[in-house]
């Protein structure tokens, strides 16, 4: 079934207002995600279709330039986790950032709350609220989960009906 999600993807970045194309990610950085950490539901995904390391992510917009999500390429996603803010601050609590809408705000694969079916959920969180050493606790209360699992994200994000607006409070 992932691969109906993955096809809708594959069209919608044909589109006028779409950017990026996804490839095999190369083995190099499939070896750097999975020395980072990143849950094997991504490394799979990355291994067939990564966004291309060259553009660094596959995007989609909406009608205006501010709005819609990105898929970043793996090297961008470490980067995401590593580096940047809201990522590095939720990594270490077990959400991995791999796509982001235009405000900057972080979708992750959520390895806390694994479901009863045992997929790790998609969840969404605010770009300036999560603070340097925030704990779970703290982070609980901004959590928004957007979809069930990496396949029903993948089928939102190529839909254009990922919930797009964060959480703040």
């Amino acid at each position: 079934m992932i691969n109906d999600a993955i096809e809708a993807l594959k069209e919608e970045l044909e589109k006028p207002d779409a950017g990026g194309r996804l490839l095999p990610a190369s083995d190099e950085d499939l070896a750097q995600a999975k020395e980072f950490g990143f849950p094997s539901v991504l490394l799979d995904f990355y291994r067939e279709y990564a966004p291309d390391a060259a553009d660094g992510r596959v995007e989609l917009w909406k009608s205006r330039p501010a709005s819609g999500q990105r898929i970043w390429a793996v090297q961008n996603a470490i980067t995401e986790n590593r580096d940047y803010v809201p990522g590095a601050n939720l990594y270490p609590l077990g959400y991995v950032v791999f796509a982001s809408n235009m405000f900057g705000d972080a979708y992750c694969i959520d390895t806390v709350h694994v479901n009863l079916s045992g997929d790790l959920p998609v969840v969404l969180f605010p770009h300036d609220m999560i603070e340097e050493g925030a704990s779970l606790e703290d982070v609980e209360r901004y959590r928004l989960p957007v979809a069930v699992n990496l396949e029903d994200f993948l089928r939102r994000f190529a839909g254009r009906t990922l919930i797009e607006q964060a959480k703040y409070a």
